[in-house]
């Protein structure tokens, strides 16, 4: 008995060290991955290998266009098998050049440069859009398809977990694109932040009021906006929560009578498809809504017709019948 107990108690404790060595390996093997925007960090979380680390640069709720690099950063990009960047930013652009001087040995992930990613005009500028890239489905599937092939050449033994993972949220992302069949409606947005999450819903973003962030909002760019909402019936007004351009959409689409989907700010939210799959949700409920507001309006207008027809249909009886009596009596 005593042997049996000794012998089961060495099983044990070779089954721990072993558990232990594997959680090692993982751990001493695992990738230190920065992205350089909060909107990654969940998303890339859920994609990666048990011992991978994901640190974001800028935290949720801070502007990453006003950024400055911390010496905590700077410590922390140091440890970076990779760094996802946007590419756009002050500090994104420090982070570059730390590259090409070979003070990090990193590899560097500029989405905006990966291959077959769309890049949209600001309709109201003409220019190039490069803010919240990813935000677009089809954008987003190009550079997760791009980094797990990264992520398996750095760490092989972890191939299936970032196949499978990654395969999960491509899946996510092509049935919001499959309910995204609206490019019949016209969109007016507060700022170039939210263009890349319309376009995804499948909305025709026609104007966009706030030309560039920062930049103030004049009495033109108001009454551009106003001319697009007062001329198609079916357009819809995009908001990002927090936004300084809000109030004056707000007041324009109360004003004709048009309905009002409220974004999250982006840079406040910490997974690019949560943003996503809640955007479309909230919109189908406002095609619902419209829906049944047509629905309404049409039966209300069959309702007068009926009415007006009856009136004449009882005016011609009353006009009738005396004639046809006079008839009579006449004959």
């Amino acid at each position: 008995m005593v042997y049996m107990l000794n012998k089961a108690l060495i099983i044990l404790i070779i089954s721990s060290i072993l558990i232990t060595s594997i959680d090692y390996v993982y751990a001493s093997n695992g990738l230190y991955i920065v992205v350089t925007f909060p909107f990654l960090y969940d998303d890339i979380k859920n994609v990666v290998c048990p011992g991978d680390v994901v640190v974001s640069i800028v935290k949720p709720g801070t502007d990453p266009h006003d950024y400055q690099l911390s010496v905590e950063d700077i410590n922390v990009i140091k440890k970076a098998d990779i760094i996802i960047s946007t590419a756009h930013t002050h500090f994104e652009q420090k982070i570059k050049k730390m590259i090409e001087e070979n003070e990090l040995d990193s590899i560097l992930i500029e989405i905006p440069y990966l291959q077959n990613i769309k890049i949209f005009k600001n309709p109201s500028t003409g220019i190039e859009n490069y803010h919240e890239l990813l935000f677009y489905p089809e954008n987003y599937i190009v550079f997760l398809k791009y980094l797990k092939s990264i992520l398996v050449s750095l760490r092989p033994e972890c191939a299936k977990n970032y196949e499978e993972n990654i395969e999960q949220f491509i899946l996510r992302l092509q049935s919001i694109v499959n309910k995204s069949d609206r490019l019949n409606r016209i969109a007016v947005l507060d700022s170039p932040r939210a263009q890349y999450i319309v376009t995804g819903l499948g909305l025709n973003v026609s104007y966009i009021l706030m030309k560039e962030e920062e930049v103030p909002v004049t009495p033109e760019d108001i009454k551009g906006a106003e001319e697009m909402i007062s001329r198609y019936n079916n357009s819809i007004v995009v908001i990002i929560n927090g936004s300084k351009a809000a109030s004056y959409l707000s007041d324009l689409a109360n004003r004709y009578g048009r309905k009002v989907l409220i974004l999250p700010d982006p840079l406040a939210s910490t997974s690019i498809i949560s943003i996503l799959e809640n955007a479309i949700n909230a919109l189908n409920t406002l095609d619902i809504n419209i829906s049944h507001s047509i629905n309404t309006n049409n039966a209300q207008l069959l309702q007068g017709v009926y009415i007006i027809l009856i009136i004449l249909s009882l005016s011609f009886l009353f006009i009738l019948i005396p004639y046809e009596l006079y008839k009579r009596r006449k004959s």
